[in-house]
């Protein structure tokens, strides 16, 4: 049923597809108190919570106000006393906190470049009098249907943003930096071949018959105590993990970023992991020993898998590493002529030690014991 109201058309509807209880917030700005009055009882009949000004200054006193809940949307009219809609449209548009609210500009002027300027204000829509109060609530719960769509689309983009840190920052915990940085950026990281790396292996002593011994949480548990305590002396070094291969620790010094100094630090490294060791074992519920092999010389470094990605090296300088440790004794750093050669001037060894390495023959091997 519709009745003439002044300069407006007033219908009433029970149409469901408005009757939504939303509860909505929208802010009416109409200089007359009857159009105020009729497009607030509209408006809360349809369910929406409704707040009214009477010109452009007190809207913006009223959303500035301290602690204010904004507004969803708001109805705006144009010629009004003091500020008018297109100033008061043009100043929300300037301010954060209120330039996402949409305005929808309700006003008796209908000529087109009125309509332009509306727009141009920042305004979503442009309803004219005198109007049908079906095509206002219409597009009102068009607009805040679209906000609701926006801010859900940036909640995701949000909860996306996120997941993607975490999926960047988890990939900087298991690759060297420069890998990670790479692969995030390009999708991909070239296999390298790096000159001068030394190489460390670190193995624990009687594993195989301690984890037949030790439940399984508590094996666990030893091994993230240790290997952490492993990582934060790698990373005090300025040394790598490469990975860990159940009681295996492999760590490197030189890769992916050229080092100089890599061997001794590596050496320096591997001396902290002993004491560690020796230290922790004095209160420990259970005591661990490990052997270490060290040799440095030309590796290859590069990612391995598709779906899961593994940094991985490869060279004769691997093969030696590992064959050094297996020749090792418990709590005894064995290491090769080439780290012997490089470091005698800095460190401690005994030595040489002529031993039978796989597929190298008779090869000259000392321990580590210290710095000079």
């Amino acid at each position: 049923m519709c009745k003439p109201a002044g300069s407006l058309l007033v219908c009433y509807f029970n149409n469901s597809a408005f009757m939504d209880t939303f509860k909505e917030h929208i802010l009416v700005v109409e200089d007359s108190k009857v159009n105020q009055k009729l497009l607030q009882r509209l408006l809360v009949k349809t369910g929406y919570s409704v707040d009214l000004a009477g010109d452009g200054n007190a809207a913006l006193a009223f959303l500035q106000a301290e602690g204010r809940v904004l507004p969803d949307l708001i109805v705006l009219d144009i010629i009004m006393p003091g500020m008018d809609g297109f100033e008061l449209c043009k100043r929300l548009k300037l301010e954060a906190a209120f330039r996402d609210i949409p305005v929808i500009f309700i006003s008796s002027l209908d000529a087109a470049d009125d309509k332009v300027r509306g727009f141009e204000a920042g305004g979503v829509d442009y309803i004219t009098k005198p109007f049908h109060f079906g095509e206002v609530l219409a597009r009102i719960s068009t607009h805040l249907k679209l906000c609701r769509l926006q801010r859900q689309l940036e909640e995701k983009n949000k909860q996306l943003h996120l997941e993607k840190q975490k999926s960047e920052s988890l990939l900087r915990n298991v690759l060297p930096a420069r890998v990670a940085q790479e692969l995030i950026e390009k999708g991909s990281f070239s296999p390298q071949s790096y000159t001068d790396v030394t190489v460390c292996f670190v193995d624990l002593v009687q594993f195989t018959v301690a984890s037949s011994r030790l439940d399984p949480e508590v094996l666990i548990r030893e091994l993230n105590d240790i290997f952490s305590g492993f990582d934060d002396i790698a990373r005090m070094h300025g040394c790598e993990r490469m990975k860990t291969v159940g009681d295996a620790y492999l760590c490197t010094c030189g890769i992916p970023e050229a080092d100089p100094f890599h061997g001794r630090k590596m050496a320096d490294a591997a001396l902290a992991m002993i004491a560690f060791l020796e230290q922790r074992n004095v209160h420990a519920d259970h005591q661990w020993q490990v052997r270490i092999g060290m040799h440095s010389g030309e590796v290859v470094g590069g990612i391995v898998g598709i779906d899961k990605y593994l940094y991985d090296i490869f060279g004769d300088t691997v093969n030696i590493a590992s064959r050094l440790e297996s020749l090792s004794q418990p709590m005894q750093i064995n290491v090769s002529q080439e780290v012997y050669d490089s470091l005698e001037d800095d460190f401690c060894f005994t030595g040489p030690m002529m031993v039978e390495m796989k597929g190298k023959g008779a090869r000259a091997t000392y321990f580590l014991t210290g710095r000079q």
